[in-house]
């Protein structure tokens, strides 16, 4: 009987603002004092983003309105970038941009220059995202600025490579090769494993586009045990799937049916998507060099249908309203989806094109 009441005396307890409450959030709920009580929800909603996306929306909600009980518009800031980026990993953009947009004018008050860098990096990844690239760019510079302000060499290191990757989009491959390169010397200079297979891999994916391909390999390769090393799996599976792809360039088809191979076995491990579809075009452009165009056919429509797949779960989503000082810097609109386009493609081309998997940081 006394169990019994002490379960619910628990459940009564737990229940808050509709939801029940995670047992951490609500020892972490209990904390006295009111900033570091913001700062460790933050923390561990922040550390839940990727795993448990739902609950770590909880923890942003929870966050904000512990950090309205501070007064503090920078504790407030870092609640709304939570919510912000959550908002973002789900695709809805126009909420991200207003909840980063709130976070970055409550740290512009208190000249906050960390939290400002990290509002106008996660402000050009939504822009990148959607396409409009030059706000993106701008956003990007904005942070850096700032990252060189306050000495913040990881971040510089991160928002290089964003840079890059944007220039890259942009099929500016010099330029994109100088962000990395850039950002690879000072990775050395850290000898920061993460970071340096980070600009290896990008440098790698730039040199593959420019066929050289041999220059590329050492980068990529240098990537992948450098990945290896930090014991990310995951991401290894862009590394295979980048060296598959000079290996079908070079007509190296063994090296490239290994590589594929492996990164298939990790892609279904961590049910990878969005390698999953550049490694389908990449079982493509292998079977259109051996001249099965039967099996090249079936792996473009399969990489079609997922991206497709992808794309359907954002249909329904508007296209981002900007803000007014977004309208000054905009020059690109979001370009819209053409569905079966594998059809068109197939039907348009020979050699199938290669993909290349640029890697960058997403907050």
């Amino acid at each position: 009987m006394k169990a019994l009441i002490i379960s619910l005396l628990l459940l009564f307890v737990f229940k808050s603002h509709g939801q029940v409450l995670d047992s951490l959030l609500f020892q972490l709920k209990q904390i006295p004092n009111d900033t570091e009580r913001v700062n460790r929800i933050y923390k561990a909603g922040f550390e839940k983003r990727n795993t448990q996306p739902e609950l770590s929306y909880q923890y942003a909600k929870e966050c904000e309105i512990e950090a309205k009980k501070t007064n503090s518009p920078k504790h407030l800031a870092k609640s709304y970038s939570l919510s912000g980026i959550l908002y973002y990993k789900k695709g809805e953009y126009t909420k991200a941009l207003h909840y980063h947009k709130m976070s970055l004018a409550l740290n512009r008050s208190v000249g906050y220059e960390y939290g400002i860098a990290i509002n106008q990096t996660n402000l050009g990844n939504i822009y990148n995202e959607v396409g409009y690239y030059a706000l993106a760019e701008s956003s990007y510079l904005k942070a850096l600025k700032a990252y060189n302000a306050i000495g913040d060499n990881i971040q510089i290191i991160k928002c290089l490579n964003n840079l890059g990757v944007l220039k890259f989009s942009l099929k500016e491959y010099e330029s994109a090769l100088k962000q990395f390169e850039e950002a690879l010397v000072i990775a050395e200079q850290l000898n920061n494993p993460e970071l340096k297979a980070l600009c290896n891999n990008n440098i790698g994916g730039v040199l593959t586009t420019q066929n050289k391909l041999d220059s590329a390999l050492l980068y990529l390769e240098e990537g992948l045990k450098l990945l290896d090393i930090t014991g990310n799996e995951k991401e290894m599976a862009d590394s295979y799937i980048n060296l598959a792809n000079i290996y079908i360039k070079k007509a190296n088809l063994a090296d490239a049916q290994l590589n594929i191979a492996l990164a298939d076995s990790i892609c279904h491990k961590y049910e990878y998507s969005e390698a999953k579809i550049e490694l389908y075009q990449t079982y493509s452009s292998l079977y259109e060099a051996q001249q099965n165009y039967k099996e090249a056919n079936y792996w473009l429509k399969k990489h079609y249908h997922l991206k497709d797949s992808l794309l359907q779960l954002d249909k329904e989503m508007p296209a981002i309203r900007l803000q007014d000082d977004d309208t000054v810097l905009l020059s690109k609109e979001i370009k819209p989806v053409f569905k079966n386009e594998w059809i068109l493609v197939f039907l348009g081309v020979l050699l199938i094109g290669i993909p290349l998997l640029l890697m960058r940081h997403k907050r």
